[in-house]
C-alpha cells in the first residue's frame, strides 16, 4: 500500500472521528436544552433565563442544574464562567484520553481489589466464586459491607451485621445470583467517625499524572448523612473541599440539592477548619497508587484514615465527578488546574 493511500485512510479516519464526536455534542445540546425548556416551565425561576442557558449551554455545555444550582452560572460574568468545566466537557476529555484497559480495572471492583491488594488490609470475597463455606465463615466473624459489581454512587450498597441474619443460606444465594461483592467493614479513625458514625466517611483526592509526574486536582471529605451506610455524594452525602496544601476543611458541607452546612445535620460538628488526619501519607499514597497500574491519567481516589491508624484505599475511579466535589462546595471552577496539567503532563491543547 503506497504513502498517498495510507494518508488518505488516516485522513477519513479523523474526519469520521471528528464527526462522530460532533454529532454526540449536538444531540446532548438538543437534549439538554429540551430539558431546560421543561424545566423552566415547570419551575419558573425568579433568576436567570433561559436565553441566558442557551448561550451558557453553547459555550459551556453546562446543564441546567450547574446553571441553575450547582455553580450559579446565571450570575456569573463571561470570565467567571470561563473558570468552570461542565460535567459534559469532562466526560469528552474522559472518553478521548482513559484507556479502556484502565476504564475495565476500575470498573471491575473485583480487579480493582486484585492489583491494589497491597494497600488493602480488609477482607473481601466475590460471592460468585465464593462457596457457602467461604461466606459463611466471613460472615461469622465480621460485619460486612456488600456491594453490587454493577453499579455506581452508592446505589444497591448495603450493610450486614452478623448478629442480625436470620436466613444465611437465602442471603448467600440472593447475592451470588446478583453478583455482589462483600467486604469485611472497616471503621473510621474517631476525629472522622465522629461527623456520622454510621458511614465510613472517605476522603476523594483527584489526581492527574503521567510519566511518574502527579498533579492533585481536588480533595474532598465525604460524609454520610441520616443514619444512611454509604457517604457518596450522589446518593444523598455531604461533602466539604479540603485544601491540597495544608488539609484543612476550607469550605462549609454541601449536597447535591445545594443545601450547605456549616456543622453536620446530625452530628452537629463543625465542618470547616477541621484538619483530616495524616495528610500527606493520603497524598503519598495516591502519589504512589497512580503508579500500580499503567496509564492512570485522571483518577479519583476513596481513601479512609482507620481507626487502627492505617490509610486504606476503599475505591478508585477513572472518571471523577466535578460536579459533585471539586467545583461544587467553594463554588470555584477547577479548569484552569486542569488546563495547566494537561499542558504540563500531556503536551496537550489546554480547556481554556
Amino acid at each position: 500500500m503506497n504513502e498517498k493511500i495510507i494518508k488518505n485512510i488516516v485522513k477519513r479516519s479523523l474526519l469520521y472521528k471528528s464527526y462522530f464526536e460532533w454529532n454526540i455534542l449536538k444531540q446532548q445540546r438538543l437534549s439538554m436544552y429540551s430539558e431546560a425548556q421543561k424545566r423552566f416551565l415547570e419551575e419558573k425561576p425568579s433568576h436567570g433565563s433561559l436565553e441566558d442557558y442557551k448561550s451558557a449551554l453553547y459555550k459551556h455545555r453546562v446543564s441546567y442544574d450547574e446553571y441553575m444550582h450547582r455553580y450559579d452560572f446565571w450570575r456569573l460574568n463571561e470570565s467567571e464562567r470561563n473558570e468552570f468545566i461542565a460535567h459534559e466537557t469532562m466526560e469528552m476529555l474522559y472518553r478521548q484520553m482513559v484507556k479502556p484497559e484502565v476504564r475495565q480495572m476500575f470498573c471491575d471492583k473485583v480487579q480493582f481489589l486484585q492489583v491494589y491488594k497491597n494497600y488493602i488490609h480488609r477482607k473481601w470475597l466475590y460471592v460468585k466464586d465464593s462457596s457457602f463455606e467461604d461466606f459463611s465463615r466471613m460472615l461469622q466473624r465480621y460485619d460486612c459491607i456488600a456491594k453490587p459489581l454493577n453499579k455506581n454512587s452508592g446505589e444497591g450498597i448495603f450493610k450486614i451485621n452478623r448478629n442480625d441474619i436470620h436466613d444465611i443460606n437465602s442471603l448467600f444465594l440472593q447475592l451470588k445470583q446478583d453478583s455482589y461483592l462483600v467486604e469485611e467493614c472497616i471503621y473510621a479513625c474517631d476525629e472522622i467517625a465522629a461527623f456520622h458514625p454510621q458511614s465510613l466517611n472517605t476522603i476523594r483526592v483527584v489526581t492527574m499524572s503521567n510519566n511518574g509526574q502527579v498533579r492533585f486536582i481536588g480533595a474532598i471529605l465525604r460524609m454520610g448523612a441520616h443514619g444512611s451506610c454509604v457517604d457518596n455524594t450522589h446518593a444523598g452525602g455531604i461533602f466539604a473541599s479540603i485544601d491540597i496544601e495544608t488539609g484543612v476543611i476550607e469550605s462549609d458541607g454541601v449536597d447535591t440539592d445545594g443545601n450547605r452546612y456549616e456543622v453536620h445535620p446530625d452530628s452537629k460538628k463543625q465542618i470547616k477548619g477541621f484538619v483530616i488526619p495524616k495528610w500527606e501519607e493520603i497524598k503519598s499514597l495516591c502519589v504512589e497508587a497512580t503508579t500500580v497500574f499503567p496509564n492512570i491519567y485522571f483518577a479519583g481516589w476513596d481513601l479512609c484514615v482507620t481507626k487502627d491508624g492505617h490509610v486504606e484505599i476503599i475505591e478508585g475511579n477513572y472518571a471523577p465527578h466535578f460536579d459533585g466535589g471539586m467545583q461544587v462546595p467553594m463554588k470555584r471552577g477547577a479548569k484552569r488546574k486542569v488546563s495547566d496539567a494537561l499542558v504540563e503532563l500531556f503536551h496537550k491543547k489546554p480547556l481554556l
